[in-house]
């Protein structure tokens, strides 16, 4: 296959496209880690007050991270990855 335009034009579609999903992935990661941290902080400020939901504050916060952190990560890591192998792929000359 050589210099084939219509698969370079795939190529660059499909590395924009990765990149542009692994920006929003990578936002997503963020902002789910910054409620998690958030949930954690608000554990501290419950007081001593028993009726208070902020010891609820500390395993909601594990498992946001568990349950929405852990995919996110994995679909950002996987997104970076595609990005990283597309755009070497077409840059590399075909042979």
């Amino acid at each position: 296959m050589t210099n084939d335009p219509s698969r370079a034009r795939r190529l660059a579609l499909l590395r924009w496209a990765l990149l542009a999903v692994a920006v929003l992935a990578s936002a997503a990661v963020a902002a789910v880690a910054g409620f998690a941290a958030y949930l954690f902080s608000q554990g501290y400020s419950g007081g001593g007050d028993p009726q208070s939901v902020a010891p609820l504050a500390f395993p909601l916060s594990f498992l946001v991270l568990v349950v929405a952190g852990l995919p996110a990560s994995l679909a950002c890591a996987a997104a970076w990855i595609g990005y990283v192998t597309v755009a070497r792929k077409s840059r590399k000359p075909s042979e």
